[in-house]
């Protein structure tokens, strides 16, 4: 509903008005989000102690947690990708459970893998086929007429 204004006494009454609306309805939406938080703070916290559990079970230490923060885009992609590829192409038929163990064992694996080590092995690459180009060209082989060099003929 739009006020009709016609001085700046209306104008500054309106804006008043205004605020103490805001500050109402951030009021109700704070107390609404209080209520949604409170409605899953506990199962939110069960889920993160069992998480910690089978996270101590399994190797997954508050060391890991400070690790996986400092991953780059390239360990991201492969935790991901590699559990993908091996599931799809490689065990297509297999169940959920060596689906399970195959996600586990490469998300471990992938966890080495980061834009360095990449980097690393294509220099590697990419030296071994600039050596391969840049071999020393052999010796060319005289032609041999039949005539010695040193003979008396001259």
């Amino acid at each position: 509903m739009r006020a009709n204004i016609q001085n700046i006494e209306d104008l500054r009454s309106e804006i008043r008005r205004l605020k103490m609306l805001r500050v109402e309805q951030e009021k109700d939406l704070q107390l609404e989000s209080d209520r949604v938080f409170a409605k899953f703070h506990i199962p939110v916290m069960i889920f993160n102690k069992v998480g910690d559990f089978f996270g101590s079970l399994f190797g997954n230490d508050k060391d890991d947690a400070k690790k996986q923060e400092n991953t780059d885009w390239v360990t991201n992609i492969f935790r991901v990708g590699i559990p993908v590829f091996l599931n799809k192409f490689l065990f297509p038929r297999s169940g959920f459970l060596m689906k399970s163990v195959v996600a586990m064992v490469s998300q471990t694996a992938a966890k080495n893998v980061n834009k360095d080590s990449i980097t690393d092995i294509v220099d590697k690459v990419s030296n071994w086929i600039k050596s391969s180009k840049q071999r020393t060209p052999k010796e060319p082989v005289l032609a041999d007429y039949g005539i010695p060099p040193d003979s008396e003929t001259y």
